[in-house]
């Protein structure tokens, strides 16, 4: 794909730094070698990485991605940024079921994830779509970024919103703001991937196949498809366990799955409950997605988050919603990262998406 002006600008800044990482990848102070080629206001403060953000389909991931795999001798990894706070919890949740103490269980959970498979501290790690939705979550980012500074390690994030918009409305945002100041802001270069194309929805078509608004006629042909697919297969109630607690799945047919929309997200699940659920199942249908308002805040975090897992592992979803995604899109209002699980559900719903 021909890149625009915006998407040549960041890619310009990701092959200048690696560029550098390339050439000090064997140097001993390889983040003071790297660093000193881009300039930052604070001398206090050395460089740690950029932070790219812009609207959906613009091609932050594909950027970073591209950057990320071209380096090789270097000990990295990639985190979908969901995943990587599910690892914390989990890390603390393992940490604290021994008898050992440890003078900063964060820190060693820390320790245990930007370990490599060589026992080798991780001198990259991208974080894809970085959002902050989760109080306890907002909490721990202090002390993380903290830690990956004093570490030397360089972070490249990518997101939907400047850092200084997320978490609107959120508890204790004046901490996370700190945070973001006095933390994020003077250790990463902020860069707009400014673009008014969002090249996703070029691969969208005949979305009414697996996208219904509720009506008769279409809550047949929903009930049509889920009879096809589950044909000659018996319906049970499958149990699932995550981190010591239960799921249970009422109608549950081997790979598939089908769900009210009350039963997965009026229940306090994680990004950890919804990775479960779509291992399990290749094909989910979700019906009676209801219409929202700000008062269903916390449904709307679960709901981004289980699209977030079902995306990164190609769950088709079969939806059935009191309102088209056109009105759905009014969600961004008062939930703006909500802007990424409507151009995800489009990329669902595609023919093409696999």
């Amino acid at each position: 794909m021909q890149l625009d002006s915006p998407q040549i600008a960041v890619k310009n800044k990701l092959d200048n730094l690696l560029k550098k990482i390339l050439e000090n990848q064997s140097s001993n102070q390889f983040l003071e070698h790297v660093a000193k080629f881009f300039k930052f206001e604070s001398r206090d403060h050395l460089f740690h990485g950029f932070y790219v953000y812009g609207g959906v389909g613009r091609g932050k991931t594909m950027l970073m991605k591209n950057f990320y795999e071209q380096i090789h001798f270097v000990p990295k990894n990639y985190f979908h940024f969901n995943a990587f706070m599910t690892q914390i919890h989990e890390k603390l949740h393992e940490i604290r079921q021994h008898h050992k103490k440890y003078p900063d269980e964060l820190h060693e959970a820390l320790r245990r994830i930007i370990l490599n498979s060589q026992k080798k501290i991780l001198k990259i790690i991208c974080f894809d779509e970085f959002q902050v939705v989760d109080v306890a979550d907002a909490m721990l980012l202090a002390r993380i970024f903290e830690y990956f500074f004093h570490h030397k390690i360089i972070v490249i994030i990518t997101s939907n919103i400047h850092p200084l918009e997320l978490y609107p409305n959120g508890l204790q945002r004046d901490l996370f703001l700190k945070f973001v100041n006095d933390i994020l802001l003077k250790n990463i270069e902020v860069l707009n991937l400014d673009s008014n194309t969002d090249y996703r929805l070029f691969n969208r078509t005949k979305i009414t196949k697996k996208y219904f608004v509720s009506n008769s006629k279409n809550r047949q042909i929903f009930n049509e498809i889920l009879q096809q697919l589950v044909k000659d297969i018996p319906r049970k109630i499958a149990k699932i366990k995550v981190w010591g607690r239960e799921i249970k799945i009422k109608k549950s047919y081997k790979n598939i799955a089908v769900f009210d929309f009350e039963e997965l997200f009026l229940e306090n699940y994680s990004s950890a409950d919804y990775r479960a659920i779509c291992k399990k199942y290749q094909t989910i249908f979700l019906k009676k997605i209801p219409q929202f308002s700000p008062d269903n805040i916390n449904e709307i975090r679960r709901f981004t988050l289980f699209i977030d897992e079902a995306y990164e592992q190609k769950i088709m979803i079969i939806f059935l919603a009191k309102n088209n995604l056109k009105k759905l899109e009014e969600i961004t209002q008062y939930a703006p990262y909500f802007a990424r699980t409507i151009s995800r559900i489009h990329e669902i719903i595609a023919d093409n998406y696999k």
